[in-house]
């Protein structure tokens, strides 16, 4: 067998990036970057936005965070490469159900394999198939929500038991097992330890190949056994939503109280990303970076002469961080994750509480239960 296959991360041809392109079509806005999957197989990204043909945005959200792309888009990524797209991220419902009931058909009418999230839970949770120079490479991706239902559209969780019975499905039938996880700390150099402790449990059951995304910003590499994590390969086509959500989001809030300087010590964090290839062949897969940073157009290019030395070795900085238990930016991950659990819980009313508790969305609440039940003991023994 020999393989090569290639990744990017966000992609969102929405929003500012849409006014910036105006009628270029992505193949054109991506030659840029387009070098660093010549050769490649397979090309899989991450769709962080409903294409859609009529769907409006809904209306329960900040209109900024909310994303929405024309459907045209769709066969634009077909042309520009795209094998595959993974859907479980947390924008997949901006456009509500019927966003992504016309992102599905059109994905479908143009050929592009996707995975990830569906009209039901079944729908999301199943593997994609994908046959290539005779072998069968099996994708499957997760994310912390919002999670779909036995009869309700969303994304597939990653819970334990899920993640293990999808990756054991797509075992039996694949050569190849590839792994998304849409989850993390935004804006992070590294992932908090529960977010790792996710990536690492794909590895160990099943994966071959573990690619992640949401911090909008890249980390570091690590094998696990045999397995490569890529943590985040950062944004790919995207706007920068710092500017927006700094005054919106409780861990962006303790992002920029515990890490002020964060924008002024890497200038180029948020307009740095990479192209990961994985060459797979002889029992042995070896993987190289193409870094890029998006230019003040939103648009990509291949990083050069010095400028590609530099990426490469803060490439380097954030693999080696994840060695190093010691390094700061770990503690620094774990807090923001603390204050952000402490700060949602205390800004809830106990009804809101129920009422997440019956339509979960516990990223940033895993002890949910834990914590209601405290309360009920405690109106108790102030009752008494």
């Amino acid at each position: 067998m020999d393989l090569k296959i290639a990744f990017c991360g966000d992609i969102m041809p929405g929003a500012e990036v849409a006014q910036y392109m105006g009628n270029a079509t992505m193949a054109d806005w991506l030659s840029g970057v387009s070098p660093a999957w010549e050769g490649a197989d397979l090309l899989i990204g991450n769709l962080e936005s409903p294409c859609v043909v009529e769907a409006e945005p809904i209306e329960n959200k900040p209109s900024e965070l909310v994303f929405r792309a024309p459907a045209s888009r769709l066969q634009e990524l077909v042309e520009a490469g795209f094998s595959a797209v993974t859907l479980a991220n947390n924008h997949v419902l901006d456009c509500g159900q019927l966003g992504l009931s016309e992102t599905l058909q059109e994905i479908k009418r143009v050929g592009l394999y996707h995975v990830g999230a569906g009209k039901n839970l079944a729908e999301a949770l199943k593997p994609a198939f994908i046959p290539v120079r005779g072998v069968t490479v099996g994708l499957v991706a997760f994310c912390y929500g919002p999670a779909a239902g036995s009869s309700s559209p969303g994304v597939a969780p990653c819970d334990p038991t899920v993640m293990r019975d999808v990756l054991r499905s797509a075992r039996v039938n694949s050569d190849i097992v590839v792994a998304a996880l849409h989850d993390g700390l935004e804006y992070s150099d590294v992932p908090p330890a529960k977010t790792r402790s996710r990536f690492r449990f794909l590895a160990e059951n099943g994966a071959d190949i573990v690619v992640g995304h949401h911090p909008h910003v890249l980390q570091g590499l690590e094998w696990h056994g045999a397995t490569p994590i890529a943590y985040s390969l950062g944004d790919f086509l995207f706007h920068n939503s710092l500017p927006h959500v700094t005054e919106r989001n409780f861990s962006r809030m303790a992002l920029g109280r515990l890490a002020p300087q964060e924008v002024r010590r890497d200038p180029h964090k948020f307009s740095r990303g990479a192209v990961l290839t994985v060459q797979l062949g002889h029992e042995k897969k070896l993987i190289q970076w193409h870094p890029f940073r998006q230019g003040i157009d939103l648009r990509p290019e291949l990083s050069s002469g010095a400028t590609h030395s530099e990426d490469l070795l803060r490439l380097e900085d954030l693999s080696v961080a994840l060695l190093n238990e010691m390094d700061p930016r770990h503690s620094l991950a774990n807090d923001i994750v603390a204050k952000a659990h402490q700060e949602f819980r205390s800004s809830l009313e106990f009804k809101a509480m129920l009422r997440l508790m019956l339509k979960p969305k516990w990223r940033y609440i895993p002890y949910g239960i834990s914590w209601v039940s405290a309360k009920i003991k405690g109106a108790l023994i102030t009752k008494h």
